[in-house]
């Protein structure tokens, strides 16, 4: 059996939003678990799969409407990344729930090194527009 490095999240992370470095935080957490869960040859392997996928819909619906709000400007092309995400991991579930045991290292493999991509990379530059195009702080 495979060991997989685990992931972690650190502050140079911070994207400056509390609730979307918490998800993130959260994320990374629940990939580890995954992997957990993969080495140790669980059955709850599926289940512990569409949980990450359902937390991480919450997620991609709470970044879209920061950004949204934001008006940022690469909204479209990182929602479309949200997506490809989203449709190659439904690829290997169905080919996994085809009987594809295989695809068990290759699917936690993807997981882990898009999440820790995208949130390290992509997100990275929105994190830097908000911070450059934040509302001026009012003094009393």
């Amino acid at each position: 059996m495979t060991n997989l490095s685990r992931i972690k999240w650190e502050p140079a992370y911070s994207v400056h939003v509390e609730i979307l470095d918490a998800q993130h935080k959260k994320l990374f957490d629940t990939v580890n678990h995954l992997m957990d869960v993969f080495e140790s040859g669980s059955a709850d392997f599926l289940p512990a799969i569409n949980g990450l996928i359902e937390y991480i819909s919450v997620h991609f619906h709470q970044e879209h409407l920061v950004m949204m709000n934001a008006k940022y400007p690469a909204f479209l092309s990182h929602s479309k990344e949200h997506q490809k995400f989203i449709e190659k991991v439904e690829g290997f579930i169905e080919s996994y729930q085809a009987g594809d045991r295989d695809l068990g290292l290759n699917m936690v493999s993807y997981m882990k090194e898009w999440v820790r991509d995208h949130t390290t990379k992509l997100d990275m530059q929105y994190a830097e527009f908000l911070l450059k195009n934040a509302p001026p702080t009012r003094q009393p």
